[in-house]
């Protein structure tokens, strides 16, 4: 059953919503909660800051509360691609982990506020499923509008993130590479939220750097241009960031750029053209440093990080991988996963404990940041997409998310296929979903409600409807 094309406003608005919530604490409405007595009092002192946070904080439940009615009004249940029923399937038994974990030893560690929050990604979640179910049944919906919002939305974090890290690395006087910027300095934070890491920005810059990349092939006079300055700034700042995973994925997005071209001569040259650029300027930008004096007025708290004036002093421009308290192996798998391993052993002792229900939604977040969290450092996701699945959702969801990656792996191979596609929207979410597949071993990913899970809901029926 179709409905009317009329129900495209709404959806627009309404998935424009859960961007806008991406990043939202659903703090930013629980502590109304805290104190009954207060409830009034704490509403009426809000900020304008306090006001858009509570609002992206309570977006992702008026949108499930209406997609779940359009859905049931109009009977729109059925029919749907198998992929979207897994992803929903997932979520269900992470919703049944979260509400049986109340009883579990996560219970004794969190408040009745902190666990009631972690349904919130849940609830994004399935907003998200539901938003894109009734898509699939608008008569004549192009999904290309769904996906040029997202392309908006990825644009302006990369830009907005950029500036405020690329403004306080110039003027902050550090001799350090931008990736150790302190991420307790007073400029850190948007609508009082931690802003992304340079890491968080590198996976957004390659998505952008996919699209404009296959859209410079067909573009022409001044179009082709831009496409072309915007490929080196994103490139540059890539080589900035220094991200591993980000730089790891840019040469493989690369290779694929060169496996599937015609002319193998002219896109080696290509290539390589705008690699030397975009080292060139992101060195130009690492050095602009000698230009600037520091503000006294760039505040940190960590103790580690002096601010100097790098005027007279040299500079570092490479971030350091390695961690010389640690020798031989142990040193081996910090530099290729960054300390993830040892989280990712640490998960397995709790997975032991609930192999078949597992322990909820965020439960990673609780169990394995206990130290951390009383000391008010950074909490540390287990970073893995898989061993998350089995944390939080047990098993059963585990064994889920794999049929998911199975039953899509034809899509994922068309990658070294891509001439014989013509529709560039098609290349683009195949390479998309390859990346997100590939973040899910370093990354939560699309296992928790954020920019991986639009996108690849998003590719998916791209590459279905075109």
């Amino acid at each position: 059953m179709k409905i009317n094309k009329n129900y495209s406003y709404l959806v627009y608005l309404l998935f424009i919503g859960l961007w806008g919530s991406i990043g939202s604490d659903p703090y930013n409405v629980l502590f109304l909660f805290e104190d009954d007595k207060k409830f009034f009092l704490s509403f009426s002192k809000f900020s304008i800051s306090d006001t858009i946070n509570f609002t992206r904080a309570l977006t992702p439940t008026i949108i499930l509360i209406i997609t779940l009615y359009l859905l049931a009004k109009k009977r729109l249940f059925n029919n749907h691609p198998r992929f979207l029923i897994i992803l929903l399937l997932i979520q269900v038994f992470q919703l049944i982990a979260t509400f049986i974990s109340n009883n579990s030893i996560i219970s004794s560690i969190e408040t009745d506020i902190e666990y009631v929050g972690r349904y919130h990604w849940i609830i994004s979640s399935l907003s998200t499923i539901f938003l894109f179910m009734i898509m699939d049944k608008i008569e004549d919906f192009d999904f290309k509008n769904i996906f040029f919002i997202s392309i908006f939305f990825l644009f302006f974090m990369v830009i907005f993130f950029s500036y405020r890290n690329l403004s306080d690395f110039l003027i902050s006087g550090l001799n350090t590479p931008i990736y150790n910027l302190d991420v307790f300095r007073d400029s850190a934070y948007f609508l009082n939220h931690d802003i992304p890491r340079v890491t968080g920005i590198s996976r957004s810059i390659i998505f952008l750097y996919i699209v404009i990349f296959f859209f410079t092939k067909n573009s022409k006079g001044f179009i082709k241009w831009i496409n072309y300055f915007l490929l080196i700034i994103l490139g540059s700042l890539l080589f900035l960031y220094q991200s591993k995973f980000g730089l790891i994925t840019f040469i493989i997005i690369n290779i694929i750029f060169l496996w599937n071209s015609i002319d193998k001569i002219k896109s080696i040259k290509f290539i390589l053209t705008l690699l030397i650029i975009q080292i060139f300027f992101s060195y130009f930008i690492s050095s602009a440093r000698l230009f600037f004096k520091y503000s006294p007025n760039f505040n940190t708290d960590e103790k580690e990080i002096v601010l100097n004036n790098v005027e007279n002093k040299s500079i570092d421009h490479f971030r350091n991988v390695k961690d010389y308290r640690i020798k031989g192996v142990d040193q081996i798998r910090f530099v290729i996963f960054s300390g993830r391993m040892n989280l990712w052993i640490d998960s397995f002792k709790y997975i032991k404990e609930k192999p078949i229900i597992g322990y909820g939604s965020m439960s990673d977040r609780v169990l394995l940041n206990q130290i951390r969290k009383k000391n008010n450092q950074i909490i540390n996701p287990v970073s893995n997409a898989f061993i998350y699945a089995q944390l939080s959702g047990g098993i059963l969801t585990l064994l889920l998310f794999l049929y998911f990656w199975f039953q899509i792996k034809m899509t994922i191979l068309n990658v070294f296929n891509l001439k014989i596609i013509e529709n560039n929207y098609s290349k683009i979410g195949i390479v998309l979903i390859l990346l997100i597949f590939l973040r899910c071993v370093i990354e939560n990913s699309i296992m928790l409600f954020g920019v991986d899970y639009l996108l690849i809901i998003n590719s998916l029926y791209l590459i279905k409807k075109i």
